[in-house]
């Protein structure tokens, strides 16, 4: 009567056969090997550890055998619960799978962009390219605290209210003071305006 066994070794499942389990395999790849006796319906994979199935013989998955110290995390993923995930961008750089995308570093288990100084220094950014930022930068600072002394409804309370009219001249004076500054438009001291 056939019956359904594997062979194995150290082990090692080295083959699923389908006959007379005490055949004599002299000669073959499977002579000296242990058998065992599995369910005709078995899907066994030859080179598996026999500890990667239960005793139904159906194959653990991978999140038990990881679980189980049987198979390593493959690189790239992370255990996540019972799921088996590949990495976030973050997560690669965090492990060392990836380089930072240029302008970014690691910083506390995050990714954050470099400061403009970081970049002048690792030569992202040149002293120029940096002072034109600042200077746009404080330029549309400028402007934009401008525009908040300049809305209509700003302007109607300055013709109605004589003492709101002299607070808002004193404040656009302060504002537009700063072009004065020994270093505008790059450094800037900005007036307090309450």
């Amino acid at each position: 009567m056939a019956e359904s066994f594997i062979t194995h070794l150290n082990g090692v499942i080295t083959g699923k056969h389908h006959g007379d389990m005490n055949a004599y395999f002299y000669g073959t790849p499977y002579y000296g090997h242990n058998r065992t006796h599995v369910p005709f319906d078995a899907e066994v994979t030859p080179m598996d550890l026999i500890t990667f199935y239960d005793e139904n013989w159906k194959r653990k998955t991978d999140v038990q055998l990881i679980k189980e110290g049987l198979l390593p995390i493959p690189k790239g993923y992370v255990l996540d619960g019972d799921i088996l995930r590949g990495m976030s961008a973050e997560e690669r750089v965090a492990a060392g799978l990836d380089e930072p995308p240029e302008g970014y570093k690691f910083v506390d288990g995050e990714l954050i962009e470099m400061s403009a100084e970081e970049k002048i220094e690792v030569g992202l950014m040149t002293q120029e390219e940096y002072d034109t930022r600042r200077a746009n930068d404080n330029n549309m600072e400028l402007q934009s605290r401008l525009a908040e002394l300049q809305t209509p409804e700003v302007l109607a309370q300055a013709e109605v209210d004589e003492t709101y009219a002299a607070a808002r001249k004193a404040k656009l004076a302060a504002l537009l003071a700063v072009k004065t500054q020994a270093l505008w438009p790059l450094e800037v001291v900005w007036p307090q305006t309450a």
